[in-house]
């Protein structure tokens, strides 16, 4: 089974309801309360698919477990604010590993602000499981969804990319205070954290706006750690920045002024890089554009469940 034929599958029969304003399909779901909107995203790490617990201590899997749900609070320029947690222990866990699990999950939540308000437990035969449920708020500013991105808009990202599997991918910085500020201060498009990879993500963009795009290949920031991993791989660092997932950036979209006001001052304390643009001629997918001009269009690549 394929996880995004699944999805698609479930946008058709889910319910409808005049206080969701945003339901399968994005980031975070985006609901209407008294007070404003709120977002909520629940993710789930498998032993074997997202971690292996033989490589992975306890502490820094719990850190990874809850910033990973932060970074889809954080693709939408939100804050946030509560978590429930579950967990499926085998029957063999010793009680000290489940006691690091806890420390590393609830010190991650503390530290980005977040408070833990309960969850759920339960030991079995199956493979170590962790859920993590958060909730956040808009503080009155507007979720920015992977759906607006328009013609001509142009195409940043925060940090650099790929080569995550060499560590960064259980050390990586939710962000979080990047994006409320961004939000706040600047008119983004569009806009979604780069989990599977920068190539699949921004295909992620274009479809639910219905728009293509190009990329700039000299522009894509790729990372010290591609570079490391293709001379193990054989493959190209470019190739890792564009389809190596787990890197937890932002990547949006926004006017050519407003990126041009944000390119020139940059308020961010992490390199932020126009890598594209989003086409004015009604092409959909998306192209390469290369140091003499040249487009071809590529397949987007990065992780998918299957």
């Amino acid at each position: 089974m394929r996880e995004s034929v699944y999805i698609k599958y479930l946008r058709t029969i889910q319910g409808a309801s005049r206080d969701v304003l945003k339901g399968i399909g994005d980031d975070t779901a985006v609901v209407r309360v008294p007070k404003g909107l709120c977002v909520l995203t629940t993710d789930t790490l498998l032993d074997g698919t997202h971690f292996r617990l033989k490589d992975t201590g306890p502490r820094e899997l719990g850190r990874k477990a809850v910033a990973s749900s932060l970074s889809d609070v954080a693709a939408m320029g939100c804050r946030a604010t509560l978590a429930l947690i579950s967990v499926a222990f085998p029957h063999s866990t010793p009680m000290r590993f489940a006691r690091r699990l806890a420390r590393g999950l609830n010190d991650t939540a503390a530290r980005y602000g977040v408070t833990v308000v309960g969850g759920d437990t339960v030991t079995g035969r199956g493979p170590l499981l962790i859920n993590v449920t958060v909730f956040g708020v808009a503080d009155g500013l507007r979720p920015v969804l992977r759906s607006g991105a328009r013609a001509g808009d142009t195409v940043m990202v925060t940090g650099r990319l790929g080569g995550s599997i060499l560590g960064r991918h259980l050390r990586f910085e939710p962000r979080l205070e990047e994006a409320v500020y961004l939000n706040k201060n600047y008119r983004l498009h569009s806009m979604i954290d780069i989990s599977d990879g920068l190539s699949l993500d921004l295909a992620h963009i274009l479809e639910e706006s219905d728009v293509g795009a190009i990329m700039y290949k000299d522009r894509i920031p790729v990372s010290r750690a591609a570079h490391r991993l293709a001379r193990k791989t054989g493959k190209t660092p470019l190739y890792h920045a564009l389809s190596d997932g787990e890197d937890y950036e932002l990547l949006f979209t926004l006017s050519r002024p407003q990126a041009e006001r944000l390119a020139k001052k940059n308020p961010l304390n992490i390199p932020l890089t126009v890598i594209g643009h989003v086409r004015r001629d009604n092409v959909k997918g998306l192209y390469l554009r290369d140091e003499a001009g040249r487009l071809r269009r590529i397949k987007p690549e990065g992780y998918e469940h299957v």
